[in-house]
């Protein structure tokens, strides 16, 4: 009988990665699909799933709860440097699986990771329909967002020669 832990490791997380090759629309990271289909590494399209660590921090990979060991990298590594970025073996790690990401990711894209829609990413140009002072996301359809405008004054000091 297989441990939690060897479960982890070997059990396909649902991700059929043809839905989210780039070719299907900018919501799709290009970085993060070249990583899960690296030569020599595309096993890491069906057992990589996305975990949380305690600080709030995104991995993308496998773990092992057992071992608090976490082999894979940080998301946000991935998104920006693509097949660049190599797994590792994380030790001490306290993370949780985000349940559900892979389907969330295939419906809403990079929206996925960014569902308060704060985050710029490459190729951000193509997220927003801008119409005045509001923009609407075109990934997820979803976000709405209006331009806030201020003026805010500020005071100077400086020591001159009298």
């Amino acid at each position: 009988m297989k441990g939690e832990a060897e479960m982890a490791l070997t059990e396909k997380n649902g991700l059929d990665v043809k839905l989210i090759a780039p070719k299907f629309g900018a919501k799709f990271s290009p970085n993060l699909y070249r990583w899960l289909k690296k030569k020599g590494r595309e096993h890491r399209a069906w057992t990589s799933r996305l975990f949380r660590d305690t600080n709030g921090e995104l991995w993308i990979g496998t773990y092992s709860p057992e071992q608090r060991e976490l082999i894979g990298a940080r998301l946000i590594a991935v998104l920006c440097n693509g097949t660049e970025e190599d797994s590792a073996a994380w030790q001490r790690v306290d993370a949780v699986e985000v349940e559900g990401f892979w389907e969330r990711y295939v419906a809403k894209g990079r929206c996925a990771i960014d569902d308060g829609h704060t985050m710029n990413f490459k190729g951000d140009d193509a997220r927003w329909s801008v119409k005045g002072d509001t923009r609407s996301c075109l990934w997820c359809g979803k976000a709405n967002q209006v331009m806030k405008r201020w003026t805010e004054t500020v005071q100077r000091a400086q020591w001159v020669v009298a």
